[in-house]
Formats: C-alpha cells, structure tokens, sequence
C-alpha cells in the first residue's frame, strides 16, 4: 500500500490549525518537513503530520523555536540537506519569495482580526451613547416638570421649632429633640415663606469598600489547564498582575477586583464605555508543589450581552498571549 503523503491544507484540516501556520512550521523547520513531491501542492513526507503536531503542543507548552528543534531531534529523523536547501532558497534572489509572502499574508490576516474587533467595540460604544442621550433626554424632562410643578405649588408654613426640652417619655426611648433654626423670608407682596435650617448627620456608607487581593496572590504565575490536564504558564512564569496589565494596556481602563470566594478572585477589566472583560482565577497547587494562580474563566461584556468563552476559546486566547511574548 502507498504511503501518505501530505499537502498544506491536508496538514491544517488534520491539526486544525490555518494553512499559514503550517507553512510557518515549515519554514522554522525545514529539517524535519522535507518535501516529497515538488509541483503544485507541494506534498510533504508521510512523517510530517505527527512533526507538525508536535510543533503545534511544543509552541502551546511556551517552548521556543530552539527548544522546539532540540525536542524533534529526539523524536524524529532529520534531513541536513532539506535544511541545506531551505536556507539556500532564502539567500538566493527571489526563491523566498514565497515565505515572505506567507508572512505578509499572516500579518494582514492578524491586521484584519484587529480591525473586526475594534469595529465591534465602536458599534457597541455607539450603542450605549444612543441609549445614555436617550436616558439623558427623558431625566432632563421629568426634572423640568417637577421644578414646574415646584413653582406652581404655593408656599407652606413651617411648623413650630420643637422645644429643646425633652419631651415625655422620650428619655425611656433614648431619644433628645434638639432644636433647630427658623428661617423667615417676607416677600414684596407680603407673603411669607419659612425654612427649617438644621445640619443633617453625615449618613453612613451602605457597602464597605471592596477588599483588593493580597501580593501573595497576585504574584501568583498565571497558568491555564490545557486539555491533557497539563498546567501552561506564560513565558517567564508571568504573574496575575502582569496578565492583568498586558490586557489593560489593550483596552484602557483601570481594573476592579472582586472576591468571589475564599481563593477565588474576579477582575473586571474595562475596554471601553459598554464593553468589559471579567477574568476569574483561582488559587490552587500543582501535582508538583507548586502555588499557581489558575486562569479558569473568561467572559465579555457588552451592554446587556454577555459572551461567555468557552474551553477551547480561553486556551486559543491564552496561547496567542503566549506565542506575543515568545
């Protein structure tokens, strides 16, 4: 029976990853992916698909791209002379033609993503203008009424001061009348207006401000659990704060922090007036010991929509944030 071999797009539907990607693969490691068949599509050697998803999980681990070639040379075979011609076809006038527009291509397609999320933001920031003009349009037209219905009213008397002395049975309820100063205004047309003029205590604040999470736990490295159960930190064992701040830089805005439980913290990160990203991480340990501070939800905001990230979607976030600081 003939052996596979495989093209790009054969590659990027079994590892489900972009053709562009797969190529990247190639040109990083030219080595281990030696082509079978020149012409159009290029097929690759029947050893590349599992090369490739090694790469793919080595890049997911954080691994760099010197890392990555020293863990393929312990697992597969390697081509010199694949290699040889790689690096020969990128010196030579016009033969990396190909790999450089592989690049302008990804770069266009990241340029792209960023543009469809900032055009959402904007739809959402014009969104929650129209409602608040709204709003605003509506408060200004019930305050205009009641000052009209203010003026219309006509002027009432103020009762009598109360006595300084306390009243009878009010020393069994703990309780003193105080007096307090009447004010009387006479008008040109002989009317008369009366105003009680007293100094109100300073009444309390209903909610104590909220509590902020220790050092302890924001120096914790941020991780996330990929699929096999394995923990994934950033490059350089980032802590929550640092993540906290990469995103803020993004968006703007300063962060609030919410607990949610006795090692369960929420940061809510501001992206614009209508848009918020709520971040849920969790103290836990490591089957190796280790204090980690785990990355375990995420959701947006918009308005009164709520996108909530699901697994797969929280661990490509995290792996591009990753691949960023690479």
């Amino acid at each position: 029976m003939t052996t596979p071999t495989y093209t790009h797009r054969d590659l990027s539907r079994l590892l489900g990853v972009s053709e562009t990607t797969v190529k990247s693969y190639r040109s990083k490691f030219p080595g281990f992916l030696p082509v079978a068949r020149e012409g159009k599509p290029v097929r690759l050697h029947p050893e590349a698909l599992e090369v490739c998803r090694r790469i793919r999980d080595h890049f997911a681990e954080g691994l760099t791209i010197h890392q990555t070639a020293e863990r393929l040379r312990g697992e597969f075979k390697e081509y010199p002379l694949a290699r040889r011609l790689a690096a020969a076809g990128r010196q030579a006038p016009g033969m990396g033609l190909g790999a450089d527009l592989d690049a302008r291509l990804e770069t266009l397609v990241q340029a792209q993503e960023q543009v469809r999320r900032r055009m959402e933001q904007m739809e959402a920031e014009v969104r929650n203008l129209a409602a608040m003009e709204t709003a605003s349009k509506g408060l200004v037209l019930e305050l205009l009424q009641e000052f009209r219905a203010a003026r219309a009213e006509p002027a009432r008397p103020a009762a009598a001061a109360p006595s300084t002395a306390a009243q009878p049975g009010a020393a069994a309820g703990g309780t003193v009348l105080t007096a307090r100063k009447i004010v009387t205004v006479h008008g040109q047309a002989g009317q008369e207006a009366s105003y009680v003029l007293g100094r109100e205590p300073k009444p309390e604040q209903p909610f104590a401000p909220p509590a902020l999470p220790g050092e302890d736990f924001l120096d914790l490295p941020a991780v996330i659990r990929s699929d096999k159960g394995e923990f994934l930190a950033l490059p350089g064992g980032q802590s929550i704060a640092r993540l906290v701040e990469l995103l803020r830089l993004q968006g703007g805005g300063q962060p609030s922090w919410f607990a949610e439980g006795p090692e369960t913290w929420v940061c809510e990160v501001p992206l614009g007036p209508a848009l918020t990203r709520e971040l849920f991480f969790e103290r836990t340990t490591t089957p190796r010991g280790n204090r980690v501070g785990l990355f375990r939800r995420m959701r947006v905001l918009s308005g009164p929509d709520v996108s909530e990230f699901d697994t797969a979607a929280l661990q490509g976030f995290f792996r591009d944030l990753r691949l960023q600081l690479s």
